[in-house]
């Protein structure tokens, strides 16, 4: 753990430890079997058009491959510390671009990134309960971001049977390789200009239990189901 440690702090280091952590990430996600749980308004790419990608902080490890990065220009919004340089290389290798900052550093900065980036036709995968919480908690981040410009919300959830789950504040699921994996696109959701600050409440409640609605859902997924 030391030497982990000592070798992130230098450039070098992070770009060895990102390619590690592509490695053994990209070899899990490709080892599970997937499901989509597919609803009739469930997200499915139609047309290249700008879109904010939601998944929680705790399922970051698989989150990324499961977005259609072929088919759009996708930017992860990145800590700039070091665990997030070192995992610049891993969005890279899967076809994902950076804008680095957070809620705490550089957030200013960042989001005027994202509405450039939307602006000019690309996508948006943030955490809405990152960097560091509460777990599971909707923030006011990607709803000023989707009212700002349009964007539709487009939350992304996903369970594998069997995996561990680290004692972190958010609890972050590590996936074991060759296991059942289930993951589910919510609806778009659109988020007016123009709104009185008691609507946008209500938007931001309606949002958490639209999110919390699809995680019960995943977590209750019945792996051991006899399909018929």
């Amino acid at each position: 753990m030391k030497f982990i440690k000592r070798i992130s702090k230098n450039k070098f280091g992070q770009k060895f430890l990102g390619f590690l952590v592509f490695i053994v990430t990209n070899f899990t996600y490709k080892s599970i079997s997937w499901k989509e749980l597919k609803k009739p308004n469930s997200y499915h790419y139609k047309k290249k058009e700008p879109v904010i990608f939601c998944t929680w902080h705790n399922r970051l490890y698989c989150g990324p491959y499961l977005l259609p990065t072929k088919k759009l220009e996708i930017n992860a919004l990145q800590s700039s510390h070091s665990d997030g340089m070192m995992t610049d290389i891993l969005f890279k290798l899967i076809n994902m671009k950076i804008i680095y900052g957070s809620s705490k550093k550089k957030g200013v900065s960042a989001f005027i990134k994202m509405i450039k980036a939307i602006e000019n036709g690309e996508s948006i995968a943030i955490t809405p309960d990152g960097p560091k919480g509460p777990k599971e908690i909707v923030k006011d981040g990607i709803i000023k971001l989707a009212q700002t410009t349009g964007a539709p919300i487009v939350p992304l959830f996903w369970k594998v049977k069997n995996h561990k789950l680290l004692n972190s504040w958010d609890n972050f699921i590590i996936p074991f390789p060759f296991s059942k994996g289930v993951y589910i696109f919510g609806e778009p959701i659109h988020v007016e200009r123009k709104v009185t600050a008691k609507k946008l409440f209500q938007i931001k409640h309606s949002i958490q239990n639209e999110f919390d609605k699809l995680t019960k859902e995943v977590e209750n997924y019945n792996f051991n189901k006899k399909v018929k």
